[in-house]
């Protein structure tokens, strides 16, 4: 009797563990705030657009061509905090290169809102290109994983059912 409780356990722990194992990883976000691109334009306090003058490990500069929110000349260079680490929220920017950049309390990153504009401000004058971020990965499970967890759940009740059938007659 106890070998055939063991023997069940221990058949329900291998059959939970492999659902387990099938199922498929959610996916993997270096910075855990990158997935709420939505609410980024809302909570910053300025919106720029500007060419980047100058990078180094804590700061990056910027040459302001538009203020879409906020008190900031024209002009000016605006200098901001930020990380050149995408795994600390921060981002990689490159001398040269024109950006959209949302700002909190001086500072800048990945969860505050930084998109990369055409190289060439537009006719209309220091009006920025807006870059739509990348979708995040899909969320919907694929088939196989749901058939292998589906089979893996009917052979453990049938070896119960099985059990509780002998465990009634015997």
């Amino acid at each position: 009797m106890k070998l055939r409780a063991a023997t069940l356990f221990a058949l329900a722990i291998l059959s939970l563990g492999l659902v387990v194992a099938v199922s498929p990883a959610e996916p993997a976000w270096a910075c855990s705030c990158a997935s709420r691109a939505g609410q980024q334009d809302e909570r910053a306090e300025r919106i720029v657009v500007g060419t980047v003058t100058q990078v180094t490990d804590e700061a990056v500069l910027l040459a302001v061509e538009s203020v879409e929110k906020g008190s900031f000349g024209i002009g000016d260079t605006l200098g901001l905090r930020v990380s050149r680490s995408e795994a600390s929220c921060g981002y990689d920017f490159r001398v040269g290169t024109r950006y959209r950049v949302n700002s909190i309390n001086g500072a800048t990153g990945l969860c505050d809102g930084i998109r990369q504009v055409s190289a060439t401000p537009s006719a209309a004058g220091a009006v920025p290109t807006h870059v739509a971020a990348p979708p995040a990965p899909a969320q919907t499970p694929s088939g196989w994983w749901l058939a292998a967890g589906a089979m893996l759940a009917a052979l453990a009740a049938g070896l119960v059912a099985a059990a509780l059938r002998r465990h009634r007659t015997g």
